[in-house]
């Protein structure tokens, strides 16, 4: 095993976390170790769960092949901006001190968890005289200037996005996890267009698999019966505004046969639970084991993006949704990714903010044709088996790192 090249992924959070990137780190790295054995893969991650940072995970573990070393972060919740900017530097502090430990390192791939990770890959790869790979998640400085975080064009927007156009022209690849997300690097930022690549995250559908000995509990825990579900189900960012999506909860409010679900946490659940109608549920986070239970509760999975994130980010919920085989209403900028998903496989309906009428009617469209549900659901399915699988990603990652470790290697 000394001969084999050694990759160190640094992420925010890991498994057993259930927030998005660290979902897909699993999924991803899982594989990679499988088709590649002969690499030797160490993860540096935060001990601090994501969803309770009360909870602390083991500083070392050897889980399916990986390596995973977890640092110390501080308790700073998800709300203050300065406090998390102050967590995100403890993690950077610790994370290249817990690196100097490990033994050669051949490539370092990091990620915008936390939004610094190029700048943590690159600190490390410097000193390693190895190669790095920026794996952007979301695309900042411009997502946090569309929130309003800070002033698009002042010095700290200037400063923020010439250190990350550094950190990409730097770096072995840039890797994003959505097409829109590659094409605005590539109008605005003057990168080598070879060095920016897409690959989408993907999603493993065994994830899904039932494994609650009673079938449809979840949804009879939600007291859903023979009701038409409506299913928002993840984070509630500030990049998911919910407008749109309560004020056709509320216009559907008498509709007893209608259950409206909002499933998960973030800064918005507090405006979810201020405007909920009648007919609607707020729920905490489930555990990961029963996703396949939640998901298959919903009759139509709701996905929503802040019109101007279409080319910064890209909601993991939709893999979640199009795996098991449910109908999706996205309600976001019809120039996103996931509205040329849906409109072009035909797995349900975009409609942009605002347009709280075509929301409720899309509802009741597809509430009224089960066969045409049914059919969106199996295109849903059948897009993720074909194009969005995390088998897929994770072998276009191994094809990846072969090439930026072939690239790196001394030439006799």
């Amino acid at each position: 095993m000394s001969g084999a090249k050694h990759i160190l992924f640094i992420n925010e959070f890991f498994h057993p976390d259930i927030c998005a990137s660290a979902a897909v780190a699993w999924d991803h790295l899982v594989r990679i170790a499988r088709l590649r054995p002969e690499f030797r893969i160490t993860v540096i991650a935060g001990r601090r769960a994501w969803h309770d940072s009360t909870i602390l995970y083991p500083q070392t573990e050897e889980i399916e092949g990986l390596r995973i070393v977890r640092v110390n972060r501080p308790l700073v919740g998800r709300r203050g901006l300065l406090r998390r900017v102050m967590g995100f530097a403890v993690f950077e502090q610790n994370a290249v001190r817990a690196a100097r430990q490990l033994d050669r390192v051949d490539l370092v791939i990091a990620t915008t968890a936390p939004p610094q990770g190029a700048s943590i890959a690159a600190k490390i790869a410097r000193k390693r005289d190895c190669p790095y790979v920026y794996k952007v998640l979301d695309l900042y400085p411009d997502l946090a200037a569309t929130l309003g975080r800070v002033a698009e064009g002042a010095i700290l927007h200037r400063r923020w996005l010439a250190r990350d156009t550094k950190l990409m022209d730097r770096a072995a690849r840039v890797v994003c996890i959505g097409r829109q997300m590659a094409d605005r690097i590539g109008r605005l930022r003057n990168i080598n267009p070879d060095k920016v690549v897409t690959i989408h995250d993907g999603f493993d559908p065994s994830r899904l698999e039932d494994i609650d000995p009673l079938p449809g509990a979840f949804r009879q825990e939600c007291h859903a019966g023979g009701k038409f579900v409506v299913q928002y189900a993840g984070n509630m960012g500030l990049s998911h505004p919910f407008e749109t999506i309560m004020a056709a909860a509320a216009a559907l409010a008498e509709e007893d046969d209608i259950q409206f679900q909002f499933i998960g946490g973030g800064p918005q659940r507090s405006y979810i639970h201020a405007h909920l109608p009648r007919n609607g549920l707020l729920i905490d986070y489930q555990p990961a084991e029963r996703l396949g239970q939640v998901l298959s509760a919903a009759n139509v999975g709701l996905i929503s993006q802040h019109a101007e994130m279409y080319d910064k980010a890209l909601p993991y919920k939709v893999y979640g949704i199009f795996a098991a085989g449910r109908p999706t209403i996205f309600v976001g900028n019809r120039r996103s990714e996931i509205a040329d998903w849906v409109t072009r496989y035909q797995t349900g309906v975009c409609v942009e903010q605002g347009r709280t009428d075509l929301l409720i009617s899309a509802i009741r469209d597809i509430k009224g044709d089960p066969a045409k549900a049914a059919e969106m659901g199996r295109a849903a399915r059948r897009l993720a088996d074909a194009l969005l699988h995390s088998r897929t990603a994770a072998e276009a990652w191994a094809g990846l790192i072969d090439r930026v470790l072939d690239e790196s290697a001394p030439r006799c």
